[in-house]
């Protein structure tokens, strides 16, 4: 009984991290797809680059005026973006004040993200379904089989699992690919 009552407990952890950490990837989203946020124009004044190798960003600071007109910062900063110095780029204001550049290179990465953190939520619950000794989530016997709630649960999270899987990595996949076009 106390078993189950922690196996309850970390499952409510796992899916309410998942739910947390999702909100990130999500938000962005929003932002990168161009769903989001005020349009407008950034002209970078300058760019420069802090730390080095993978742990290097650049930043680039310059003028962003919003497509609708009536809002001007002569002081915007965006990070990581693919901006050159005096040519004009799209780019989302986000309410807080940080900018965004939209496009399908940032976007599938995020959406990737997102299916990552569902894949990798899903997986901990297979784990944890599976380690009463009774419960098998491989070899020859049916998830269905297993006692329950196990084997409905197993018959849920296993596709779950793979599918989130396979979504992470084509949208990756794709993310990275379009990185070389654009």
């Amino acid at each position: 009984m106390l078993l189950t009552a922690v196996g309850v407990l970390v499952a409510m952890g796992v899916l309410g991290l998942a739910g947390w950490l999702l909100t990130f990837p999500l938000n962005d989203a929003r932002y990168t797809s161009g769903l989001a946020g005020t349009p407008g124009t950034f002209t970078a004044a300058r760019c420069h680059t802090t730390g080095s190798g993978k742990s290097s960003t650049r930043i680039c600071s310059g003028t962003f005026e919003s497509t609708k007109g009536g809002f001007i910062d002569r002081a915007a900063q965006i990070r990581n973006a693919r901006i050159g110095v005096g040519k004009p780029a799209t780019l989302r204001r986000r309410p807080d004040g940080g900018y965004v550049q939209p496009g399908p290179v940032n976007a599938g990465m995020n959406l990737a993200t997102a299916f990552g953190i569902v894949s990798l939520a899903a997986f901990l619950l297979v784990v944890l379904c599976a380690s009463p000794k009774q419960v098998s989530a491989g070899g020859w016997k049916r998830l269905r089989k297993n006692p329950p709630p196990w084997g409905v649960l197993l018959s849920i999270l296993v596709p779950l699992f793979g599918a989130s899987l396979v979504l992470a990595g084509l949208c990756a996949l794709v993310g990275f690919l379009l990185s070389l076009v654009f």
